[in-house]
C-alpha cells in the first residue's frame, strides 16, 4: 500500500524532494531517469513485501486469472497494466516466459518488470502448463512443442497481434523457438540469463557459483529414474503431486545456490514451490533431442542480459546474439539469477525499453 500525495510534507520536508536528491546522488545511469529510479526503489520495497508474503499467516501474491487456452491448457495469468504516467502507452505487451522447465513465475518477477511498465508496456506473466498455479496436464501431454503452442494460444487469448517476449533462463529457449515458428508475431525480444541455446552442447561451470555438489536423496533419485525410464507411464505409480513435492525439495535445498556468484553476499530467495517433475523431465528430453537451431531473425529489437558469473557459457549467449542480432549486456558480480547488482539490470532493461523498443506499437 502506498500512502500520501502531492504536496504532502513531513516536518517541513518534502519527501519527494528527498528522493530526488537521493537519486541525483546515487550515480545511477541516466537511462534509468528519475521516474525509473522511483520505480526501482518501489521495486525493492515490493520484492521485500513479496518475500514477507511467503511467511505463514501472510497474504500471497495476487490471485491469477485462470485462462483456458485453445490447446487445452489452463494457465494462471497475471496482467499488470502500464504505468498511467508513462509518456507512451504501447499496444503490444511484454510477455514473461519463466525458467524451468517444470517451474513457475516467481513473485519477484512482477516487481522486476516495473521498469517496463514505466516505459508504457503492459506486462503479462503466466505459469507454464503443469507448474505453479496452472492446471496439470496428463503427463503424456508435456512436451516442448506444447509449451510453444501455449505461447501462441496465450497471444490469441490476449487479443493482440504481436508480443515482446521476455525469456528468462529456459524461457529464452521458448522465446527462440516461438520466434522461429511465428516470426511475424514477435515485436521484440528481451533475454535474461538465457538457458543453453537449443541444440548447443555446452558445459556448465558451477564452480563460479555458491552451489556445491548436489546430493540427490534416494526418493528424488527413484522419481527421476522412473520418469526418465517410463516417461508418462510412471504417473500410474508416482502421481504428479507427489513427484512435484520431491522436485520442490531438490530445487529449494540443492539447486538455488547456483543462482548467485561464489561468495556472494546475496542469497537466492526461497522458492515458493509448485514445480512439476514430469514437465521438467519430459520437456528436457525433448530439448536434448533438438538438433536444428532456429533460423536467424534479423531486424527484431533484441537484448541479451547475463551475469558475469553465470554458470552457462558465454558461447551459448552469443548464439542468441547471432540469432536475433542482439546486443549483450554483461552484469558484473551477478549470477544466473541476476539477484546481485539489480540497479545495473534495471538500467539496462529501462534503456532497452525506451530505446530499441520505443517504436513498438
Amino acid at each position: 500500500m502506498v500512502c500520501g500525495g502531492a504536496g504532502v510534507q513531513a516536518g517541513g520536508v518534502d519527501p519527494a524532494d528527498v528522493l530526488r536528491r537521493s537519486w541525483r546522488a546515487s550515480g545511477l545511469p541516466v537511462a534509468l531517469g528519475w521516474r525509473g529510479w522511483q520505480v526501482a526503489a518501489m521495486n525493492r520495497l515490493w520484492i521485500a513485501l513479496l518475500l514477507l508474503a511467503s511467511a505463514p499467516g501472510r497474504a500471497e501474491m495476487p490471485a491469477p486469472v485462470m485462462t483456458p487456452l485453445s490447446t487445452g491448457s489452463t494457465l494462471a495469468v497475471w496482467t499488470l497494466a502500464a504505468d498511467p504516467n508513462a509518456g507512451t502507452r504501447h499496444v503490444v505487451p511484454v510477455v514473461f516466459l519463466h525458467g524451468g522447465p517444470g517451474m513457475y513465475t516467481e513473485e519477484r518477477r512482477l516487481a522486476e518488470a516495473a521498469v517496463l511498465r514505466a516505459a508504457g508496456f503492459d506486462t503479462v506473466f503466466f505459469d507454464q502448463a503443469g507448474g505453479g498455479r496452472s492446471a496439470r496436464l496428463p503427463a503424456t501431454e508435456y512436451s516442448l512443442a506444447r509449451a510453444v503452442d501455449d505461447i501462441e494460444a496465450q497471444r490469441i487469448a490476449l487479443r493482440v497481434e504481436k508480443l515482446v517476449l521476455w525469456g528468462n533462463s529456459y524461457g529464452a529457449v521458448l522465446a527462440a523457438l516461438y520466434a522461429g515458428r511465428f516470426p511475424g508475431r514477435v515485436a521484440g525480444v528481451l533475454l535474461t540469463s538465457p538457458g543453453m541455446f537449443p541444440g548447443y552442447a555446452g558445459s556448465r561451470d558451477y564452480g563460479r557459483t555458491q552451489r556445491n555438489r548436489v546430493e540427490y536423496s534416494r526418493e528424488i533419485r527413484a522419481a527421476v529414474d522412473a520418469t526418465d525410464k517410463r516417461g508418462a507411464a510412471a504417473e500410474a505409480s508416482l502421481p504428479q503431486a507427489a513427484a512435484g513435492q520431491l522436485f520442490d525439495t531438490l530445487v529449494g535445498s540443492e539447486l538455488a545456490d547456483g543462482m548467485v556468484c561464489k561468495d556472494s553476499p546475496v542469497a537466492s530467495p526461497p522458492p515458493p514451490g509448485g514445480g512439476n517433475l514430469y514437465a521438467q523431465r519430459l520437456i528436457s528430453r525433448d530439448l536434448r533431442a533438438l538438433k536444428v537451431a532456429p533460423a536467424p531473425l534479423p531486424g527484431v529489437p533484441a537484448l541479451v542480459i547475463r551475469g558475469a558469473c553465470d554458470f552457462l557459457p558465454m558461447a551459448s549467449a552469443d548464439r542468441y546474439r547471432a540469432l536475433f542480432g542482439a546486443g549483450i549486456t554483461e552484469i558484473p558480480d551477478a549470477g544466473h539469477g541476476l539477484l546481485e547488482n539489480r540497479t545495473a539490470v534495471d538500467a539496462a532493461i529501462a534503456a532497452f525499453a525506451r530505446g530499441a523498443l520505443a517504436d513498438v506499437e
